[in-house]
């Protein structure tokens, strides 16, 4: 890796580091990590419960946010690409998790990227239990709700940590810092951006369609150009 794909994500660690600070009104030193070929992107700390971050509710500690990005070249080798997310919700009462998005770019049997929701229900229970009983290879787990993998977008669609963290605000009455709206949606837009122009760079032939179809002229290059369609056609 070049030193200036390194600045990029020291750079993207500090803007984790704004956004933390901005919106949950938590000041937590965000770090860029190299480890081997990748940076590893999450909060400063030498064990895991070190490196959570704390929210509150009306000053009370009740849960704790985890999360790790990782970071490598893209197919290209040109740009910086997350290859990996990890965000998890805990309870300050045990050590399972709430809840968890995963983000794995090679993933082969989960989907790329999901929610796993560590609850109960009886009437899913009574449905999955059916289904092992029907065929114990697919559905092995049918009491533990968290092993129902929920998928949400794939690679280019996936959430953002605005949107977890906008949930935990609105849904669970996590103290927010003021004005936490505004920088939610500053990071949501530049995050989004970043995928928007990450397709089009997938997708050159798609995109220029649609401009030549809104009047704009766009000329091919002259350098052969294949478009990347894996991340559209993974679960």
């Amino acid at each position: 890796m070049t030193s200036e794909l390194a600045a990029r994500s020291e750079g993207f660690a500090c803007e984790v580091s704004e956004l933390i600070r901005g919106s949950l009104g938590v000041d937590v030193q965000v770090v860029s990590v190299r480890l081997g070929d990748r940076y590893a992107i999450r909060p400063a700390g030498d064990t895991a419960p070190q490196q959570r971050i704390p929210l509150c509710v009306n000053g009370q500690h009740l849960a704790d946010l985890s999360l790790a990005l990782y970071q490598t070249l893209d197919h290209s080798r040109k740009h910086l690409k997350t290859t990996r997310t990890d965000f998890g919700i805990f309870s300050t009462l045990d050590r399972t998790p709430l809840l968890r998005l995963e983000y794995r770019s090679d993933m082969r049997e989960d989907p790329v990227c999901h929610w796993q929701v560590h609850a109960e229900r009886g009437a899913f229970s009574h449905l999955l239990s059916i289904a092992n009983s029907a065929d114990a290879r697919r559905v092995p787990s049918p009491h533990d709700l968290s092993k129902v993998h929920l998928p949400v977008g794939g690679e280019r669609f996936r959430p953002c940590l605005e949107d977890l963290i906008e949930m935990l605000i609105r849904d669970c009455g996590i103290d927010a810092a003021p004005g936490w709206q505004q920088v939610l949606e500053a990071g949501r837009e530049r995050w989004r951006l970043r995928q928007f122009r990450t397709a089009v760079r997938d997708l050159q032939d798609e995109a220029a369609a649609v401009l030549r179809a809104h009047g704009w002229e766009v000329t091919s290059p002259d350098a052969e150009y294949s478009p990347h369609v894996q991340p559209y056609r993974t679960w």
